[in-house]
């Protein structure tokens, strides 16, 4: 019992002398409990829908005026002066930008169909690209159709709304999961492969050839950098290719401008995984703090798989701050939906500014770092 005391002692002195690594792990579940427990939602609270009412009259602003009492419905009015056709391209060009979840058309003949007893219908064009908004939304319609019908008298033979799945026509998960898990797998991959970069010179002792050298910081830290990016470009390109050809997946837009974003965000990634190794002491104090970093939030609070809706108020504001929330919305829009490049040009800009930050942040660490040697 004396020998085992005395390695049990010896594993505790080694607990207390790492507490960085038992922080990470005491506080990870804490954090995991609170993120699950808040993020686990497939509950839509906002349904942005554009209203396209060519028949503007009593019974049609009746019908709108039911969707704009339900709780669960943002209406963007929609000026028809332009004829039927530049309304229903700016809708298109609004739901292609991810600006809204669906838009309805209320027919010109609306109104003296109903009244001559003739069967019209409401088309409603809803973002398929997430099957499970997709579906939620087509069911909250069917629902305000309900209420309205039960308030008119004898309009249930004759009216009747049309649904049509934009982007994902056969409402497959796999159709919105995989671009998602794409920009998951970026990120982290990105961020590993730097953030055990530096370390690894700390523990090896090359740390001190660095330090010595005539090298600037910065540059230092874009070399390191810069061969990281053909590795992740290449591992993008692995993973959509096998998305493509192994799931199936369409690509509707532009590659061109999937690799310019993809670019952008990968940078941002690797200065992710520097900064953490010019802060992280050991490789495996590293790899979890870029596995917490990147793989949670990027799980949990870009929109992978719950919507931004459903998250509450801290960690709606936590998801602006994670790199993923926005290239998710490129590689879906430009994936699914075919989008163009100005489509996505404020989500681009942010997420070249967290690469600016990160590089200048892994360059001042490093610095700071370079001359405590000294």
């Amino acid at each position: 019992m004396k020998r085992i005391r005395a390695v049990v002692v010896k594993e505790f002195f080694h607990i207390i002398r790492d507490p960085k690594s038992l922080l990470i792990i005491l506080v990870l579940p804490l954090l995991m409990i609170y993120i699950f427990g808040s993020a686990l939602s497939f509950d839509v609270k906002k349904i942005e829908t554009v209203v396209i009412d060519y028949a503007s009259s009593k019974l049609s602003k009746d019908l709108v005026k039911v969707f704009a009492n339900n709780p669960y419905y943002v209406l963007i009015p929609l000026d028809t002066a332009g004829g039927k056709g530049s309304a229903v391209a700016r809708a298109e060009e609004m739901l292609r930008r991810g600006s809204i979840k669906q838009y309805l058309i209320i027919p010109g003949d609306f109104s003296v169909n109903l009244r001559k007893d003739r069967p019209t219908e409401v088309a409603a064009i809803i973002d398929g690209s997430d099957s499970n908004i997709a579906n939620v939304v087509y069911q909250y319609n069917e629902m305000v159709f309900l209420d309205f019908l039960s308030r008119k008298q004898n309009l249930e033979e004759f009216l009747k709304i049309s649904t049509k799945m934009y982007f994902n026509p056969e409402v497959k998960s796999s159709t919105f999961i995989i671009p998602g898990l794409v920009a998951v797998i970026m990120i982290m991959v990105s961020a590993l492969l730097t953030s055990l970069s530096v370390a690894r010179e700390k523990e090896s002792g090359s740390i001190a050839l660095l330090f010595i050298s005539p090298l600037r910081s910065h540059e230092i830290i874009v070399g390191k950098t810069a061969p990281y990016v053909v590795v992740a470009l290449l591992e993008g390109a692995i993973i959509m290719l096998v998305a493509r050809f192994g799931f199936g997946i369409p690509i509707r837009g532009n590659l061109l401008i999937l690799l310019l974003f993809s670019l952008v965000y990968i940078v941002s990634g690797l200065s992710l995984g520097i900064t953490i190794s010019t802060v992280a002491s050991t490789q495996k104090l590293a790899m979890l703090a870029t596995l917490l970093i990147t793989l949670l939030p990027s799980i949990l609070l870009s929109g992978f798989i719950f919507p931004l809706d459903s998250l509450d108020t801290v960690l709606r504001s936590f998801s602006y701050l994670v790199p993923a929330t926005y290239f998710l919305m490129i590689i879906r829009g430009v994936v699914l939906k075919g989008a163009a490049l100005r489509h996505f040009i404020p989500e681009g800009l942010i997420l070249l500014g967290f690469s600016l930050l990160l590089i200048n942040v892994a360059s001042i660490k490093f610095s700071r770092k370079r001359q405590a040697s000294r």
